[in-house]
Protein backbone atom coordinates (compact mmCIF):
# COMPACT_ATOMS: atom_id res chain seq x y z
CA UNK A 1 0.00 0.00 0.00
CA UNK A 2 1.51 3.25 1.12
CA UNK A 3 0.55 6.94 0.78
CA UNK A 4 2.01 10.41 -0.58
CA UNK A 5 0.36 13.16 -0.43
CA UNK A 6 -0.30 15.35 -3.80
CA UNK A 7 3.15 17.39 -2.16
CA UNK A 8 5.06 14.55 -3.00
CA UNK A 9 5.45 13.97 1.38
CA UNK A 10 4.55 10.51 2.98
CA UNK A 11 1.20 11.11 4.29
CA UNK A 12 1.42 11.62 8.28
CA UNK A 13 0.68 8.69 10.56
CA UNK A 14 -3.01 8.15 11.56
CA UNK A 15 -2.42 7.02 15.23
CA UNK A 16 -3.79 3.57 14.52
CA UNK A 17 -0.60 2.25 14.17
CA UNK A 18 1.31 -1.18 15.08
CA UNK A 19 4.56 -0.78 17.53
CA UNK A 20 6.02 -3.17 19.30
CA UNK A 21 7.46 -1.04 22.29
CA UNK A 22 10.52 -2.41 23.58
CA UNK A 23 10.26 -5.38 21.75
CA UNK A 24 10.76 -3.90 18.22
CA UNK A 25 14.20 -2.52 19.16
CA UNK A 26 16.91 -2.87 16.95
CA UNK A 27 20.34 -1.48 15.94
CA UNK A 28 21.39 -0.70 12.38
CA UNK A 29 23.97 -3.18 10.17
CA UNK A 30 26.96 -2.48 10.99
CA UNK A 31 28.11 -2.01 7.35
CA UNK A 32 25.06 1.09 7.18
CA UNK A 33 26.38 2.27 10.57
CA UNK A 34 30.23 2.74 9.62
CA UNK A 35 29.26 3.91 6.53
CA UNK A 36 27.47 6.92 7.86
CA UNK A 37 29.54 7.56 10.58
CA UNK A 38 26.60 6.04 12.93
CA UNK A 39 27.72 4.46 16.35
CA UNK A 40 27.06 0.20 16.50
CA UNK A 41 24.86 0.86 19.54
CA UNK A 42 22.27 3.54 18.38
CA UNK A 43 18.44 1.77 18.58
CA UNK A 44 16.02 2.25 16.44
CA UNK A 45 12.22 1.28 16.23
CA UNK A 46 9.45 1.86 13.72
CA UNK A 47 5.56 2.17 13.87
CA UNK A 48 3.22 1.01 10.92
CA UNK A 49 0.13 3.30 10.16
CA UNK A 50 -2.38 -0.03 10.17
CA UNK A 51 -4.62 2.18 7.42
CA UNK A 52 -2.01 2.67 4.57
CA UNK A 53 1.39 0.78 5.53
CA UNK A 54 3.41 4.10 5.66
CA UNK A 55 6.29 3.36 8.33
CA UNK A 56 7.65 5.79 10.78
CA UNK A 57 11.15 5.80 11.70
CA UNK A 58 12.12 6.23 15.35
CA UNK A 59 15.72 6.67 17.40
CA UNK A 60 15.62 5.62 20.94
CA UNK A 61 17.25 8.44 23.17
CA UNK A 62 18.12 7.18 27.04
CA UNK A 63 17.53 9.17 29.90
CA UNK A 64 14.79 12.16 30.32
CA UNK A 65 14.50 12.47 26.39
CA UNK A 66 12.24 11.34 24.42
CA UNK A 67 12.49 9.33 21.67
CA UNK A 68 13.49 11.44 18.04
CA UNK A 69 11.16 11.41 15.12
CA UNK A 70 12.97 10.82 12.32
CA UNK A 71 11.33 10.30 8.93
CA UNK A 72 8.34 8.91 7.87
CA UNK A 73 8.63 6.01 4.50
CA UNK A 74 6.28 5.42 2.07
CA UNK A 75 7.54 1.65 1.21
CA UNK A 76 6.04 1.57 -2.41
CA UNK A 77 6.85 4.24 -4.16
CA UNK A 78 9.96 5.08 -1.59
CA UNK A 79 8.64 8.39 -0.87
CA UNK A 80 10.42 9.44 2.64
CA UNK A 81 9.69 12.88 4.52
CA UNK A 82 12.25 13.65 6.93
CA UNK A 83 11.51 15.31 10.76
CA UNK A 84 13.26 18.70 10.81
CA UNK A 85 11.99 19.84 13.99
CA UNK A 86 14.20 22.36 15.95
CA UNK A 87 16.57 21.37 19.18
CA UNK A 88 17.83 18.07 18.10
CA UNK A 89 14.77 16.38 18.66
CA UNK A 90 14.20 15.51 14.46
CA UNK A 91 16.59 13.94 12.59
CA UNK A 92 19.95 14.11 12.40
CA UNK A 93 22.60 15.06 9.46
CA UNK A 94 24.23 11.75 9.37
CA UNK A 95 20.68 9.72 9.68
CA UNK A 96 19.32 11.78 6.96
CA UNK A 97 22.29 10.35 4.90
CA UNK A 98 21.39 6.92 5.66
CA UNK A 99 18.33 6.75 4.79
CA UNK A 100 19.31 7.62 1.42
CA UNK A 101 20.80 4.03 1.05
CA UNK A 102 19.08 1.54 -0.73
CA UNK A 103 19.79 -0.95 1.94
CA UNK A 104 18.56 1.22 4.79
CA UNK A 105 15.39 1.48 3.00
CA UNK A 106 15.21 -2.61 2.74
CA UNK A 107 16.37 -2.52 6.25
CA UNK A 108 13.60 -0.59 7.41
CA UNK A 109 10.80 -1.87 5.56
CA UNK A 110 11.98 -5.05 7.00
CA UNK A 111 11.25 -3.85 10.55
CA UNK A 112 8.26 -2.28 9.83
CA UNK A 113 7.23 -6.20 7.86
CA UNK A 114 7.97 -8.36 11.33
CA UNK A 115 6.26 -4.98 13.17
CA UNK A 116 3.02 -5.29 11.04
CA UNK A 117 3.22 -8.76 10.96
CA UNK A 118 3.80 -9.84 15.21
CA UNK A 119 0.85 -6.72 15.53
CA UNK A 120 -1.47 -8.64 13.54
CA UNK A 121 -1.02 -11.81 15.12
CA UNK A 122 -1.43 -10.21 18.57
CA UNK A 123 -4.63 -8.58 17.26
CA UNK A 124 -5.32 -12.51 17.11
CA UNK A 125 -4.56 -13.42 13.63
CA UNK A 126 -3.09 -16.34 12.83
CA UNK A 127 0.46 -16.64 11.85
CA UNK A 128 0.13 -17.35 8.40
CA UNK A 129 -2.62 -14.46 7.17
CA UNK A 130 -0.94 -12.35 9.02
CA UNK A 131 2.43 -12.83 6.72
CA UNK A 132 0.29 -12.58 4.22
CA UNK A 133 -2.05 -9.35 4.98
CA UNK A 134 1.71 -7.59 6.27
CA UNK A 135 3.34 -8.19 3.30
CA UNK A 136 0.46 -6.22 0.73
CA UNK A 137 0.12 -3.74 3.80
CA UNK A 138 3.80 -3.30 3.24
CA UNK A 139 5.47 -4.43 0.61
CA UNK A 140 2.98 -4.72 -2.49
CA UNK A 141 3.65 -3.10 -5.63
CA UNK A 142 1.89 -4.90 -8.15
CA UNK A 143 -0.12 -2.20 -8.81
CA UNK A 144 -2.72 -2.40 -11.50
CA UNK A 145 -2.83 -6.12 -11.43
CA UNK A 146 -5.54 -8.55 -10.69
CA UNK A 147 -5.93 -8.27 -6.78
CA UNK A 148 -3.34 -8.43 -3.61
CA UNK A 149 -3.98 -11.82 -3.70
CA UNK A 150 -2.03 -12.36 -6.57
CA UNK A 151 1.35 -11.78 -5.08
CA UNK A 152 0.49 -12.69 -1.17
CA UNK A 153 -1.78 -15.30 -1.49
CA UNK A 154 -1.10 -17.64 -3.88
CA UNK A 155 -0.40 -21.39 -3.36
CA UNK A 156 2.93 -22.27 -1.81
CA UNK A 157 5.00 -23.39 -4.67
CA UNK A 158 3.90 -20.82 -7.28
CA UNK A 159 6.88 -19.14 -8.98
CA UNK A 160 7.27 -15.56 -9.47
CA UNK A 161 10.69 -14.90 -10.92
CA UNK A 162 11.60 -16.99 -14.09
CA UNK A 163 14.76 -15.41 -14.72
CA UNK A 164 15.84 -13.32 -17.31
CA UNK A 165 18.22 -13.84 -20.75
CA UNK A 166 18.01 -17.31 -20.95
CA UNK A 167 19.47 -17.59 -24.73
CA UNK A 168 19.75 -20.83 -27.15
CA UNK A 169 22.01 -21.61 -28.48
CA UNK A 170 24.77 -20.57 -25.79
CA UNK A 171 26.80 -18.85 -29.27
CA UNK A 172 23.57 -16.82 -30.13
CA UNK A 173 25.21 -13.11 -29.81
CA UNK A 174 21.85 -10.84 -29.94
CA UNK A 175 23.92 -7.76 -30.69
CA UNK A 176 24.78 -9.17 -34.44
CA UNK A 177 22.25 -11.75 -34.87
CA UNK A 178 18.66 -12.00 -35.90
CA UNK A 179 16.65 -13.02 -32.38
CA UNK A 180 13.34 -12.86 -31.15
CA UNK A 181 13.14 -12.42 -27.57
CA UNK A 182 9.94 -13.63 -25.36
CA UNK A 183 9.20 -11.26 -22.17
CA UNK A 184 7.28 -12.80 -19.58
CA UNK A 185 5.20 -10.52 -17.84
CA UNK A 186 2.64 -10.67 -15.06
CA UNK A 187 -0.85 -11.01 -16.32
CA UNK A 188 -2.77 -7.75 -15.09
CA UNK A 189 -6.61 -7.15 -16.70
CA UNK A 190 -8.01 -3.62 -18.15
CA UNK A 191 -9.55 -1.20 -15.77
CA UNK A 192 -12.74 -0.03 -16.77
CA UNK A 193 -13.43 3.32 -17.16
CA UNK A 194 -16.04 5.86 -16.79
CA UNK A 195 -16.57 8.76 -19.51
CA UNK A 196 -18.88 11.27 -19.41
CA UNK A 197 -21.44 8.87 -17.72
CA UNK A 198 -20.29 5.43 -20.13
CA UNK A 199 -18.10 2.69 -19.07
CA UNK A 200 -15.24 1.89 -20.87
CA UNK A 201 -11.80 -0.18 -20.73
CA UNK A 202 -8.32 1.58 -19.76
CA UNK A 203 -5.06 0.42 -20.70
CA UNK A 204 -2.93 -2.34 -18.68
CA UNK A 205 -0.67 -0.88 -16.65
CA UNK A 206 3.03 -1.17 -17.16
CA UNK A 207 4.69 -4.03 -15.73
CA UNK A 208 8.34 -5.03 -15.90
CA UNK A 209 9.20 -8.47 -17.19
CA UNK A 210 9.90 -11.24 -14.65
CA UNK A 211 11.43 -13.59 -17.09
CA UNK A 212 13.16 -13.75 -20.10
CA UNK A 213 14.30 -16.08 -22.94
CA UNK A 214 16.29 -15.43 -25.84
CA UNK A 215 16.17 -17.61 -29.40
CA UNK A 216 16.84 -17.62 -33.21
CA UNK A 217 13.97 -16.95 -35.39
CA UNK A 218 12.73 -19.91 -36.66
CA UNK A 219 11.35 -20.70 -39.96
CA UNK A 220 7.63 -20.27 -41.66
CA UNK A 221 7.16 -17.17 -39.42
CA UNK A 222 3.98 -15.29 -40.82
CA UNK A 223 1.18 -13.27 -39.36
CA UNK A 224 -2.48 -12.78 -40.35
CA UNK A 225 -4.13 -9.56 -40.20
CA UNK A 226 -7.94 -10.72 -40.22
CA UNK A 227 -11.29 -9.24 -39.82
CA UNK A 228 -14.54 -10.34 -40.03
CA UNK A 229 -17.26 -9.12 -42.64
CA UNK A 230 -20.99 -11.11 -42.69
CA UNK A 231 -23.61 -10.35 -45.49
CA UNK A 232 -26.35 -9.12 -44.34
CA UNK A 233 -30.18 -8.29 -45.73
CA UNK A 234 -32.75 -5.21 -45.30
CA UNK A 235 -35.30 -5.04 -48.17
CA UNK A 236 -37.85 -1.99 -48.15
CA UNK A 237 -40.33 -3.97 -46.03
CA UNK A 238 -37.66 -4.25 -43.16
CA UNK A 239 -36.86 -0.81 -43.68
CA UNK A 240 -40.65 0.62 -43.76
CA UNK A 241 -40.94 -1.42 -40.73
CA UNK A 242 -38.16 -0.16 -38.99
CA UNK A 243 -39.52 3.48 -39.75
CA UNK A 244 -42.75 2.79 -38.22
CA UNK A 245 -41.40 0.91 -35.09
CA UNK A 246 -39.12 4.31 -34.59
CA UNK A 247 -42.23 6.13 -34.54
CA UNK A 248 -44.06 3.75 -32.19
CA UNK A 249 -40.96 4.38 -29.41
CA UNK A 250 -40.54 8.22 -30.58
CA UNK A 251 -44.34 9.10 -30.71
CA UNK A 252 -46.72 6.65 -30.24
CA UNK A 253 -49.27 4.51 -32.38
CA UNK A 254 -51.04 7.48 -33.62
CA UNK A 255 -47.42 8.63 -35.42
CA UNK A 256 -46.44 4.95 -36.84
CA UNK A 257 -49.87 5.36 -38.83
CA UNK A 258 -49.41 8.31 -40.37
CA UNK A 259 -45.85 6.98 -41.24
CA UNK A 260 -46.95 3.64 -42.42
CA UNK A 261 -49.46 5.75 -45.16
CA UNK A 262 -46.35 7.81 -45.87
CA UNK A 263 -44.48 4.88 -46.96
CA UNK A 264 -46.98 3.38 -49.19
CA UNK A 265 -48.49 7.04 -50.34
CA UNK A 266 -44.00 7.29 -51.53
CA UNK A 267 -44.11 4.33 -53.22
CA UNK A 268 -47.15 4.62 -54.93
CA UNK A 269 -45.20 6.54 -57.97
CA UNK A 270 -43.28 3.74 -58.30
CA UNK A 271 -44.95 0.69 -58.95
CA UNK A 272 -48.75 1.98 -58.72
CA UNK A 273 -50.77 -0.80 -56.82
CA UNK A 274 -48.61 -3.35 -57.24
CA UNK A 275 -46.39 -2.01 -54.29
CA UNK A 276 -49.73 -1.82 -52.52
CA UNK A 277 -50.04 -5.61 -52.74
CA UNK A 278 -46.49 -6.42 -52.19
CA UNK A 279 -46.34 -4.72 -48.58
CA UNK A 280 -49.93 -6.07 -47.86
CA UNK A 281 -48.17 -9.75 -48.57
CA UNK A 282 -45.25 -9.09 -46.35
CA UNK A 283 -46.63 -7.41 -43.32
CA UNK A 284 -49.39 -10.30 -43.50
CA UNK A 285 -46.48 -12.82 -43.40
CA UNK A 286 -45.34 -11.42 -41.08
CA UNK A 287 -48.09 -11.33 -38.78
CA UNK A 288 -48.87 -14.72 -39.23
CA UNK A 289 -45.10 -16.30 -37.98
CA UNK A 290 -44.14 -16.73 -41.95
CA UNK A 291 -40.54 -15.77 -43.44
CA UNK A 292 -42.22 -12.61 -45.23
CA UNK A 293 -39.70 -13.51 -48.47
CA UNK A 294 -41.07 -16.82 -48.59
CA UNK A 295 -44.95 -15.59 -48.52
CA UNK A 296 -44.35 -13.44 -50.94
CA UNK A 297 -43.13 -15.26 -53.28
CA UNK A 298 -45.91 -17.98 -52.74
CA UNK A 299 -48.27 -15.08 -52.81
CA UNK A 300 -47.53 -13.03 -55.88
CA UNK A 301 -44.65 -15.15 -57.33
CA UNK A 302 -41.91 -12.31 -56.69
CA UNK A 303 -39.48 -11.41 -53.76
CA UNK A 304 -38.42 -7.31 -52.72
CA UNK A 305 -34.87 -6.80 -54.03
CA UNK A 306 -33.29 -7.75 -50.24
CA UNK A 307 -30.27 -5.09 -51.11
CA UNK A 308 -27.86 -7.85 -50.01
CA UNK A 309 -24.08 -6.21 -48.81
CA UNK A 310 -20.99 -6.98 -47.02
CA UNK A 311 -21.06 -5.50 -43.64
CA UNK A 312 -17.95 -5.32 -41.05
CA UNK A 313 -19.16 -7.19 -37.75
CA UNK A 314 -16.16 -7.25 -35.29
CA UNK A 315 -11.95 -7.32 -35.62
CA UNK A 316 -10.46 -10.39 -35.02
CA UNK A 317 -7.26 -11.83 -32.99
CA UNK A 318 -4.22 -13.00 -34.69
CA UNK A 319 -2.19 -16.02 -33.33
CA UNK A 320 1.00 -17.40 -33.73
CA UNK A 321 3.27 -20.36 -33.67
CA UNK A 322 6.85 -21.21 -33.35
CA UNK A 323 8.41 -24.88 -33.39
CA UNK A 324 12.20 -24.84 -32.57
CA UNK A 325 14.93 -27.15 -32.35
CA UNK A 326 16.75 -27.39 -29.07
CA UNK A 327 19.73 -29.60 -29.42
CA UNK A 328 22.65 -28.68 -26.84
CA UNK A 329 25.99 -29.61 -27.43
CA UNK A 330 27.23 -29.45 -23.72
CA UNK A 331 26.37 -30.09 -20.04
CA UNK A 332 25.73 -26.24 -19.69
CA UNK A 333 23.73 -25.77 -22.44
CA UNK A 334 22.01 -28.86 -21.85
CA UNK A 335 20.34 -27.17 -18.49
CA UNK A 336 19.57 -23.54 -20.03
CA UNK A 337 17.42 -25.96 -22.60
CA UNK A 338 15.67 -27.50 -19.66
CA UNK A 339 14.95 -23.34 -18.18
CA UNK A 340 14.35 -22.44 -21.33
CA UNK A 341 10.93 -25.25 -21.30
CA UNK A 342 10.07 -24.86 -17.97
CA UNK A 343 10.14 -20.89 -18.67
CA UNK A 344 7.15 -21.57 -20.86
CA UNK A 345 5.71 -24.99 -19.58
CA UNK A 346 5.46 -22.94 -16.02
CA UNK A 347 4.58 -19.76 -17.39
CA UNK A 348 1.62 -20.64 -19.09
CA UNK A 349 -0.20 -22.29 -16.39
CA UNK A 350 -3.18 -20.45 -14.13
CA UNK A 351 -2.55 -20.09 -10.50
CA UNK A 352 -4.08 -21.32 -7.62
CA UNK A 353 -4.88 -19.22 -4.65
CA UNK A 354 -3.85 -20.38 -1.35
CA UNK A 355 -7.29 -20.99 0.06
CA UNK A 356 -7.80 -23.01 -3.68
CA UNK A 357 -10.86 -21.65 -4.36
CA UNK A 358 -9.81 -18.98 -7.10
CA UNK A 359 -7.91 -19.84 -9.95
CA UNK A 360 -6.33 -16.47 -11.52
CA UNK A 361 -4.74 -15.64 -14.61
CA UNK A 362 -1.49 -17.26 -16.20
CA UNK A 363 1.78 -14.89 -16.58
CA UNK A 364 1.54 -13.46 -20.15
CA UNK A 365 4.12 -12.87 -22.43
CA UNK A 366 5.44 -10.02 -25.07
CA UNK A 367 7.19 -11.10 -28.13
CA UNK A 368 10.03 -8.80 -30.04
CA UNK A 369 11.95 -9.76 -33.27
CA UNK A 370 15.31 -8.31 -33.16
CA UNK A 371 18.20 -7.22 -35.45
CA UNK A 372 21.60 -6.62 -33.81
CA UNK A 373 19.92 -5.08 -30.59
CA UNK A 374 17.41 -3.55 -32.22
CA UNK A 375 13.69 -3.90 -33.06
CA UNK A 376 13.36 -5.56 -36.72
CA UNK A 377 11.87 -3.04 -38.67
CA UNK A 378 10.46 -5.31 -41.31
CA UNK A 379 9.42 -8.16 -39.39
CA UNK A 380 5.82 -7.53 -37.95
CA UNK A 381 5.24 -6.47 -34.27
CA UNK A 382 3.22 -8.41 -31.65
CA UNK A 383 0.78 -6.99 -29.17
CA UNK A 384 0.80 -9.14 -25.16
CA UNK A 385 0.35 -12.39 -26.06
CA UNK A 386 -0.82 -15.25 -23.89
CA UNK A 387 0.57 -18.71 -24.39
CA UNK A 388 -2.36 -20.76 -25.38
CA UNK A 389 -0.31 -24.03 -25.92
CA UNK A 390 2.87 -25.64 -25.81
CA UNK A 391 4.00 -28.99 -26.95
CA UNK A 392 7.24 -30.81 -26.18
CA UNK A 393 8.65 -33.32 -28.50
CA UNK A 394 11.18 -35.41 -26.38
CA UNK A 395 11.66 -37.46 -29.82
CA UNK A 396 11.80 -35.13 -32.58
CA UNK A 397 14.56 -37.49 -34.94
CA UNK A 398 11.66 -40.33 -34.32
CA UNK A 399 14.51 -42.14 -32.34
CA UNK A 400 15.09 -42.17 -28.21
CA UNK A 401 18.27 -41.07 -27.78
CA UNK A 402 20.44 -39.94 -24.88
CA UNK A 403 23.65 -38.44 -23.76
CA UNK A 404 25.67 -40.16 -20.59
CA UNK A 405 23.84 -37.78 -18.13
CA UNK A 406 20.73 -38.94 -19.57
CA UNK A 407 19.70 -35.38 -21.53
CA UNK A 408 17.78 -35.91 -24.32
CA UNK A 409 20.01 -35.22 -27.76
CA UNK A 410 17.39 -32.97 -29.10
CA UNK A 411 14.20 -31.42 -28.25
CA UNK A 412 11.09 -29.72 -30.29
CA UNK A 413 9.28 -27.12 -28.51
CA UNK A 414 5.78 -25.28 -30.40
CA UNK A 415 4.04 -22.95 -28.81
CA UNK A 416 0.97 -21.39 -30.10
CA UNK A 417 0.39 -17.95 -28.82
CA UNK A 418 -2.59 -15.65 -28.90
CA UNK A 419 -2.68 -11.62 -28.71
CA UNK A 420 -4.95 -10.62 -26.09
CA UNK A 421 -6.63 -7.29 -28.14
CA UNK A 422 -7.03 -6.95 -31.63
CA UNK A 423 -4.93 -4.65 -33.80
CA UNK A 424 -6.28 -1.50 -34.86
CA UNK A 425 -5.75 1.16 -37.53
CA UNK A 426 -3.96 3.72 -35.12
CA UNK A 427 -1.43 1.01 -34.13
CA UNK A 428 0.75 1.54 -37.45
CA UNK A 429 0.45 5.76 -36.72
CA UNK A 430 -0.62 8.26 -38.80
CA UNK A 431 2.76 8.44 -41.27
CA UNK A 432 4.15 6.82 -44.10
CA UNK A 433 6.34 4.68 -42.49
CA UNK A 434 8.57 2.79 -44.34
CA UNK A 435 8.85 0.15 -41.87
CA UNK A 436 6.07 -3.03 -40.44
CA UNK A 437 6.58 -1.80 -36.88
CA UNK A 438 3.37 -0.49 -34.67
CA UNK A 439 3.94 3.34 -34.11
CA UNK A 440 0.31 3.97 -32.12
CA UNK A 441 1.13 8.03 -32.23
CA UNK A 442 -1.98 9.62 -31.37
CA UNK A 443 -2.69 13.40 -30.66
CA UNK A 444 -2.96 14.32 -27.33
CA UNK A 445 -5.19 17.27 -28.08
CA UNK A 446 -2.24 20.10 -26.44
CA UNK A 447 -0.58 19.88 -29.43
CA UNK A 448 2.14 17.07 -27.99
CA UNK A 449 2.30 13.67 -30.02
CA UNK A 450 1.97 10.38 -27.85
CA UNK A 451 3.65 7.26 -28.84
CA UNK A 452 3.39 3.75 -27.36
CA UNK A 453 6.07 1.35 -27.44
CA UNK A 454 8.66 -0.90 -25.32
CA UNK A 455 11.57 -1.54 -23.90
CA UNK A 456 14.01 -3.83 -24.92
CA UNK A 457 12.51 -6.26 -21.80
CA UNK A 458 8.89 -5.92 -23.06
CA UNK A 459 7.78 -3.60 -20.80
CA UNK A 460 5.76 -0.41 -22.20
CA UNK A 461 5.50 2.95 -21.69
CA UNK A 462 4.02 6.51 -23.09
CA UNK A 463 6.18 8.40 -25.14
CA UNK A 464 5.58 12.18 -25.44
CA UNK A 465 7.14 14.55 -28.13
CA UNK A 466 7.00 18.05 -26.72
CA UNK A 467 5.65 20.55 -29.21
CA UNK A 468 7.33 23.04 -28.54
CA UNK A 469 11.30 22.31 -27.85
CA UNK A 470 11.15 18.94 -29.36
CA UNK A 471 12.10 16.82 -26.75
CA UNK A 472 10.50 13.35 -25.83
CA UNK A 473 9.09 12.01 -22.59
CA UNK A 474 8.98 8.48 -21.64
CA UNK A 475 6.68 8.01 -18.82
CA UNK A 476 6.49 4.62 -17.37
CA UNK A 477 3.56 4.62 -15.00
CA UNK A 478 4.56 7.92 -12.68
CA UNK A 479 8.45 8.11 -14.07
CA UNK A 480 9.01 10.38 -16.70
CA UNK A 481 12.74 10.37 -18.52
CA UNK A 482 13.41 13.10 -20.95
CA UNK A 483 15.21 11.38 -24.00
CA UNK A 484 16.20 14.50 -26.14
CA UNK A 485 18.21 17.85 -25.49
CA UNK A 486 16.16 20.90 -26.96
CA UNK A 487 19.11 20.37 -30.14
CA UNK A 488 17.84 16.77 -30.80
CA UNK A 489 20.68 14.54 -29.07
CA UNK A 490 20.24 12.61 -26.75
CA UNK A 491 19.86 13.32 -22.83
CA UNK A 492 22.41 10.82 -20.62
CA UNK A 493 19.33 10.29 -18.53
CA UNK A 494 17.97 8.74 -21.40
CA UNK A 495 21.60 7.04 -22.81
CA UNK A 496 21.69 5.32 -19.40
CA UNK A 497 18.51 3.95 -19.23
CA UNK A 498 18.71 2.26 -22.25
CA UNK A 499 19.67 -1.59 -22.28
CA UNK A 500 23.03 -1.06 -24.43
CA UNK A 501 23.59 2.28 -22.24
CA UNK A 502 27.38 2.86 -21.31
CA UNK A 503 28.54 1.27 -18.42
CA UNK A 504 32.60 1.49 -19.07
CA UNK A 505 34.24 2.66 -15.81
CA UNK A 506 36.03 5.04 -17.83
CA UNK A 507 33.77 7.28 -17.88
CA UNK A 508 32.34 7.34 -14.70
CA UNK A 509 33.72 8.99 -11.55
CA UNK A 510 32.38 9.19 -7.51
CA UNK A 511 31.94 5.24 -7.75
CA UNK A 512 30.40 3.85 -4.62
CA UNK A 513 29.41 0.04 -4.11
CA UNK A 514 25.65 -0.04 -2.88
CA UNK A 515 25.19 -3.82 -2.80
CA UNK A 516 24.99 -6.96 -4.51
CA UNK A 517 22.53 -8.78 -7.31
CA UNK A 518 21.56 -12.10 -6.52
CA UNK A 519 23.96 -13.79 -9.39
CA UNK A 520 26.88 -11.65 -7.10
CA UNK A 521 27.37 -8.82 -9.43
CA UNK A 522 28.26 -5.77 -8.12
CA UNK A 523 26.26 -2.94 -7.59
CA UNK A 524 27.44 0.59 -7.47
CA UNK A 525 26.35 4.40 -7.28
CA UNK A 526 28.01 6.91 -9.98
CA UNK A 527 28.15 9.85 -12.03
CA UNK A 528 29.06 10.09 -15.07
CA UNK A 529 32.34 12.90 -16.02
CA UNK A 530 29.86 14.34 -18.89
CA UNK A 531 26.78 14.78 -16.04
CA UNK A 532 27.97 15.73 -12.92
CA UNK A 533 25.27 16.67 -11.12
CA UNK A 534 22.63 13.03 -12.10
CA UNK A 535 23.62 10.11 -9.97
CA UNK A 536 23.00 6.84 -11.44
CA UNK A 537 22.76 2.52 -10.33
CA UNK A 538 24.39 0.17 -11.99
CA UNK A 539 27.05 -2.43 -12.84
CA UNK A 540 30.41 -1.43 -13.89
CA UNK A 541 31.08 -2.95 -17.66
CA UNK A 542 34.54 -4.59 -16.43
CA UNK A 543 33.63 -6.28 -13.92
CA UNK A 544 30.26 -7.76 -15.94
CA UNK A 545 32.55 -9.06 -18.78
CA UNK A 546 34.59 -11.22 -16.30
CA UNK A 547 31.06 -12.78 -15.24
CA UNK A 548 28.64 -13.11 -18.46
CA UNK A 549 30.81 -12.15 -21.17
CA UNK A 550 28.07 -12.29 -23.60
CA UNK A 551 26.64 -9.32 -21.90
CA UNK A 552 28.83 -6.76 -22.80
CA UNK A 553 29.98 -5.29 -26.10
CA UNK A 554 32.12 -2.49 -27.42
CA UNK A 555 31.14 0.40 -28.84
CA UNK A 556 32.31 2.59 -31.89
CA UNK A 557 34.54 4.57 -29.75
CA UNK A 558 36.28 1.56 -28.01
CA UNK A 559 33.82 2.08 -24.46
CA UNK A 560 31.77 -0.69 -23.01
CA UNK A 561 28.18 -1.22 -22.63
CA UNK A 562 25.96 -3.58 -20.92
CA UNK A 563 22.63 -5.25 -22.35
CA UNK A 564 21.10 -4.72 -18.57
CA UNK A 565 18.41 -6.93 -20.02
CA UNK A 566 20.88 -9.89 -19.95
CA UNK A 567 21.67 -9.70 -16.41
CA UNK A 568 20.06 -9.62 -12.86
CA UNK A 569 20.29 -5.84 -12.18
CA UNK A 570 18.20 -2.70 -13.65
CA UNK A 571 19.72 0.35 -14.30
CA UNK A 572 18.53 3.25 -12.56
CA UNK A 573 18.56 7.33 -12.35
CA UNK A 574 18.49 7.90 -8.65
Amino acid sequence: MGCTTPEGKACPMSGDNYDLGNDGFVRLPEELADKYGIKHDETYWVKVDKNNGNIQIWNEEWGAHDDRDLATLNPEDGTITPNQAWLGVGIHDKEWAMLQDPKAIQFFKTQGLQVATKGKIKDGMDAEQAAAEATDLIDHTATGTQDTAQISEVNPGTRKDFGKGFTYPSTLDPKRQDTIHFSMLEYSPKALTASGGLLGSGDRKDRKSIGSVILPIPNGIKDSDKVEWGADNMDAATMAMAAVAYEVIQDGTGAAKDELNKVLGGMKGIGGGNIKEAFASSFAGAAVGKDKGKFMSRATGQIMNPNMELLFTGPSLREFSFTFLLAPRDHKEAMTVMKIIRFFKQGMLPIRSKSNLFLKAPHTFQLKYQTKGENHPYLNSFKECALKSCDVNYTPENSYSTYTDSVMTAYSITLAFGELEPIYNDDYGAGDEEHLNFSAKYDQGDGSIAETKETPDGTTYQSTIDPTFGHEIRTFTDNQTTIYNSDGTFTDEYLQSQSGGGSDIRIKENIVKVSQSPSGLNIYEWNYKSAPNSRYRGVMAQEVMKVVPEAVYAEKDGFLSVYYNLIDVNMELV
